[in-house]
């Protein structure tokens, strides 16, 4: 409004020079964003511009009360019933932001946000015509070490608050898997493709998170043991047929003094032998090394023979 008089609809946001400009509440995310927005345009303190430190419901009643001549107003900040308010006042409508797409690609934070015709009004058909708004991204931002099941536990939260449809958004526009300045956690990716975990969906939050941390410690114990459990056999086989493989070395060394002809040395085989025999047969073999016993054993009979041949 201009002196009581409604004027054109403004285009861009550079035609706000010289206006009264109600940019939010002093130190607020909107009159940081519209600051930085109508600096872009070249828009700033100073002669007849004024940027007034005002916003929610008290800015649209300074609106509509001709104090100022345009206002930036937030989600957050005013309500839809008031956004109706306004439109249904005479002189006053939104700034459709013709430029939406090149704010966006400027500023990696905003976001287009088109509003139906009639989406306030359908009788009076408020607004009369689709209209672009831009508006930031809304992030939900967690420390690095923030735990899966808290992080499951938030966004649920959002979405069962913030994901219905109204008259600003489609249902489940937020939260959404949307990056920008913020890179999206690898728990969140997870939840936004297949939900909560097994166990969150199946157990109490306090047994689940239990169960999640018993995992997290148990698997990798695990992986580590399985080459420990593949490699105990192999360990053992070997340890059986080093026992076997000591006294065939007895065997190969007595059958090598067989071409001794002194009738006391080759006693003294016979008697070693014995004692031979005698330990073996005391071994203790598993069954899945019988047949490797028994073969040690004929050798041992093989033996005696070939030594009792020579002391005859």
């Amino acid at each position: 409004r201009e002196d009581g008089k409604p004027v054109p609809p403004l285009r861009q946001l550079s035609e706000l020079a010289g206006k009264r400009i109600a940019i939010g509440g002093a130190g607020s995310g909107s009159s940081v964003l519209a600051a930085t927005l109508l600096k872009a345009n070249g828009v700033e303190e100073g002669g007849s511009t004024q940027l007034l430190n005002i916003g929610g419901d008290e800015a649209a009643q300074a609106l509509t009360g001709g104090k100022i001549d345009a206002a930036f107003l937030m989600g957050d900040s005013v309500s839809v019933a008031t956004m109706g308010k306004l439109l249904r006042a005479p002189g006053i409508r939104l700034l459709d932001f013709s430029q939406a797409d090149a704010y966006v690609r400027r500023f990696r934070y905003l976001n287009t946000l088109k509003m139906p015709m009639g989406v306030f009004d359908l009788a009076r058909n408020l607004p009369a015509r689709d209209t672009q708004l831009i508006a930031p991204t809304a992030e939900l931002v967690a420390r690095e070490d923030l735990h899966p099941a808290l992080s499951d536990l938030l966004i649920a939260a959002a979405r069962e608050v913030h994901g219905k449809a109204n008259v600003m958004q489609k249902a489940g526009e937020f939260p959404a898997p949307l990056e920008h300045e913020y890179p999206i956690s690898d728990d969140a990716a997870r939840y936004y493709k297949s939900g909560k975990t097994f166990f969150y969906r199946t157990l109490p939050f306090w047994m689940a998170s239990l169960v999640d941390r018993a995992v997290v410690i148990v698997l990798p114990v695990i992986l580590l043991l399985i080459p420990g459990i593949r490699l105990v056999p192999m360990l053992y086989g070997w340890r059986v047929r080093s026992r076997i493989y000591r006294w065939y070395g007895e065997l190969i060394s007595l059958e090598r003094g067989l071409s001794r002809e002194s009738p006391e040395e080759q006693a003294e085989m016979l008697r070693r032998l014995d004692e031979i025999e005698i330990a073996v047969n005391r071994m203790k073999m598993p069954l899945a090394f019988a047949d490797q016993f028994y073969v040690l054993r004929e050798h041992i009979g093989f033996v005696r023979a070939r030594l009792a041949a020579g002391v005859a």
